[in-house]
């Protein structure tokens, strides 16, 4: 059958051609267009590093300057004071297994971003080398107050052990994500190793935990937690006025959000701090992707791309369904001859095949001249430097190329066997008489 197929389409070239040179337009542009849809999709797949499920944000509301109720008589050591009674309440409740006080940038999706530079060694440095030696790393900052277990509240892995990390009983500490430690050390074993500040202070490293990807669209970059238990009195200005916890497994959330602010809601209001919300983080953390713009490079490339392809859809549709209605002469001679409507089926469907595959190959020609000319294929978004970034398997030049001409070619093959089985289907129902008699 495949040798009489073949002959089939040779003979039809001049309408083939027509088809063929549809496909590798379609597909080139298919092509591009899905391309920076795969990077954005196997970015935000990409393992969190931290947990969401049974994790609450509670909103602090604060009475500003200006505020009618705000109690002018209290000094900042009385707000202070105040601010940390609220956050260690919170850690009391039986249902609360971990807590954290949350800082503006310390957060996914966070409105800010603050990032440093460190030295994993200083000998030999120059002014000449300094730059190229120089390991940028995001940070995220925190201070402890009493109870208060990031590592917990998260359920942040060791890199070395895979076990929850815990706070360690000093003042304070450092901990580093695994990249950090490989582009500083080579290794993930790095406790207790110093790196140095940009001023050259030596830092001891406490810790070395799982990367955390801080941003859901983009790669994860290396990453440092300075967390500090010798908070000053005017630190909680600074603060979200957020509160991170985690419930103890088996905890209801509702009855708990219903105890709290008949029991517990009333004393927190004090230092001129007042409880405002309870929100799950998941859902806390997608509202600040949606304010800070995380979620609109994946809107426009997904609107593009639903686009084309309804346009892509909708033209080689069309295509097929003229290309198979113009043959029905031949569908019904074929009836006539014996040939079961399976067969019929079957001959079309592999003719449609065998086109889209030739049209397809070809297009990837003008794919990869696309590619050289544009200086490779999509990226995915870091903030920070790229070359910092937290590498992917599957975003590999070669794998992504593969990946992504493997989609384009099921998508314009599926298009192409829907255009051809839906009026072929129709066709083999005639009677051969009754199609040969409209030839």
């Amino acid at each position: 059958m495949t040798n009489k197929i073949i002959k089939q389409i040779w003979n039809q070239r001049r309408m083939n051609s027509w088809i063929f040179i549809e496909i590798i337009i379609a597909g080139f542009f298919l092509w591009t267009v899905i391309d920076p849809m795969y990077v954005l999709t196997v970015t935000h797949l990409k393992d969190k590093g931290y947990e969401e499920k049974g994790r609450y944000v509670m909103k602090l509301g604060a009475y500003g300057h200006n505020h009618g109720l705000r109690d002018t008589t209290l000094t900042a050591e009385h707000r202070k004071e105040a601010f940390l009674r609220i956050t260690k309440l919170m850690g009391e409740q039986p249902e609360v297994e971990a807590h954290y006080i949350c800082l503006n940038q310390s957060l996914p999706n966070g409105g800010s971003w603050s990032g440093s530079s460190w030295l994993a060694d200083t000998t030999g440095l120059t002014k000449e080398n300094a730059l190229e030696r120089m390991i940028h790393s995001q940070k995220w900052k925190f201070y402890a107050s009493p109870g208060a277990d990031i590592f917990r509240t998260l359920g942040i892995k060791d890199a070395i052990t895979g076990q929850e990390m815990k706070m360690p009983e000093k003042n304070s500490f450092f901990f580093i994500s695994e990249t950090f430690a490989k582009r500083a050390f080579g290794t993930v074993q790095a406790v207790g190793k110093n790196i140095f500040s940009g001023n050259l202070q030596s830092i001891h490293i406490d810790g070395v935990f799982k990367d955390l990807k801080t941003c859901d669209f983009e790669l994860s970059y290396p990453l440092c937690m300075n967390i500090d238990y010798g908070m000053r009195i005017n630190d909680y200005t600074h603060f979200t006025t957020l509160v991170i916890f985690r419930l103890k497994d088996g905890v209801n959330f509702d009855t708990f959000q219903e105890r709290f602010k008949k029991e517990v809601a009333p004393q927190m209001k004090q230092g001129d701090f007042y409880f405002e919300s309870f929100q799950p983080l998941s859902e806390y953390r997608y509202q600040l992707g949606v304010a800070n713009g995380v979620y609109n490079k994946f809107r426009l490339h997904l609107s593009l791309a639903s686009f084309t392809l309804l346009c892509i859809f909708l033209g080689m549709l069309s295509t097929f369904w003229i290309r198979s209605n113009a043959r029905r002469g031949e569908i019904g001679l074929m009836r006539s001859m014996g040939a079961t409507e399976k067969r019929v089926t079957k001959q079309f469907l592999i003719e449609a095949a065998l086109i889209v595959t030739l049209g397809f190959v070809c297009s990837l020609a003008l794919v990869v001249n696309f590619v050289v000319m544009a200086e490779g294929m999509s990226q995915p978004s870091v903030t920070g430097l790229m070359e910092h970034a937290i590498t992917n398997e599957w975003l590999s030049p070669s794998v992504q190329f593969a990946m992504v001409s493997l989609i384009t070619y099921l998508a314009l093959l599926l298009i192409a066997l829907v255009g051809t089985l839906i009026p072929v289907r129709r066709a083999v129902k005639v009677l051969p008489a009754d199609a040969l008699r409209d030839e």
